[in-house]
């Protein structure tokens, strides 16, 4: 069916972009479901059934896909048919170092009861660095420099997992 064969920004009728309208993506989903809902076609044929199945997996796996930030800009990379080997690792010795020392200063925090504005001073600025960091992936982006945009969302990545880590601290 035809509806297999779209990217999921083309079946959810959006721009390919990394900012989209979540709300607008929720109601196209919405939309879609209730259209091709595997329960809608339990009197149909096996091989309605199945195709049914198929499009409503599609449908879910694409709207997973575009709601989070990090798999939607992965998936941008992989319709721009860029490859990029896992197992290769960030080299960007500054941006280590501040990795390592986040990663101390977080333990620390973790330890020190009560440090609840040191840790949302922190989360200020790590939200402050991925805001940066998402016009850079936008603007790598327009540039078709795959490499950057790769390289600025494995960054964008350390610091989305020190907000969570983070998360618990702020009362």
């Amino acid at each position: 069916m035809d509806i297999l064969k779209k990217n999921y920004f083309e079946l959810f009728g959006l721009k390919v972009s990394t900012q989209i309208d979540l709300k607008d993506l929720d109601d196209k989903f919405t939309l879609l479901q209730k259209q091709f809902h595997p329960d809608k076609f339990s009197n149909s044929s096996d091989i309605e059934k199945r195709i049914a199945l198929q499009i409503s997996s599609y449908l879910n796996d694409g709207y997973i896909t575009l709601r989070d930030f990090i798999t939607r800009v992965e998936y941008i990379l992989k319709i721009k048919k860029f490859n990029t080997d896992e197992s290769k690792t960030l080299f960007d010795e500054e941006f280590l170092e501040e990795q390592i020392e986040l990663n101390e200063c977080i333990e620390r925090l973790k330890t020190d009861q009560g440090e609840n504005n040191k840790a949302s001073v922190l989360t200020l600025d790590l939200s402050n660095k991925m805001e940066a960091l998402v016009k850079s992936i936008n603007d790598y982006l327009s540039q078709t420099k795959y490499d950057m945009v790769w390289n600025n969302l494995a960054k964008y990545k350390f610091y989305r997992n020190h907000l969570i880590e983070l998360e618990p601290m702020i009362k």
